[in-house]
């Protein structure tokens, strides 16, 4: 589920939706991002052939929201999906929540992780504390934005 609707919305919330924060996200030159927006209508075609870009924007929110609802349940208060420690399951979806929890804040996506399902959130600072004692040091603002 997380790695097919719920990383296909992912791509369709950076790549579409917006498009407009890349240069910011990933601190690129405007020369890199003139030829990334070739790579958008790429993406968009990618979407549509999968099946998941045929859905109105409307629709496919309301499909991730309902899978990262149901991974919520799923959870519960269970320390990890499959109990107390963690497995590989728990790798796949913390790779997929994570980009929302740390780098969509101004999106519905991230609102649903946070607001609506805030397990989610305290299962991702879990596996990070867990695992990425440096996440801080690693993934600090560039020296222009300090």
């Amino acid at each position: 589920m997380v790695e097919e609707n719920t990383y296909w919305g992912l791509v369709r919330n950076r790549w579409i939706d917006n498009f407009d924060q890349l240069q910011e996200l990933f601190e690129v030159p405007w020369l890199v991002m003139f030829l990334l927006r070739s790579a958008r209508g790429k993406i968009q075609q990618t979407l549509w052939a999968h099946g998941i870009g045929r859905h109105d924007k409307d629709d496919l929110e309301g499909i991730i929201e309902k899978d990262l609802k149901a991974i919520s349940r799923f959870l519960g208060a269970k320390p990890y999906l499959m109990g107390d420690e963690p497995t590989e399951v728990d790798a796949a979806v913390f790779g997929q929540l994570s980009e929302i929890c740390w780098a969509n804040s101004d999106t519905y996506l991230h609102r649903i992780v946070t607001v609506d399902c805030p397990n989610l959130q305290a299962y991702c600072n879990r596996i990070k504390d867990r695992y990425w004692l440096d996440w801080d040091r690693l993934t600090k603002k560039s020296k222009k934005d300090q």
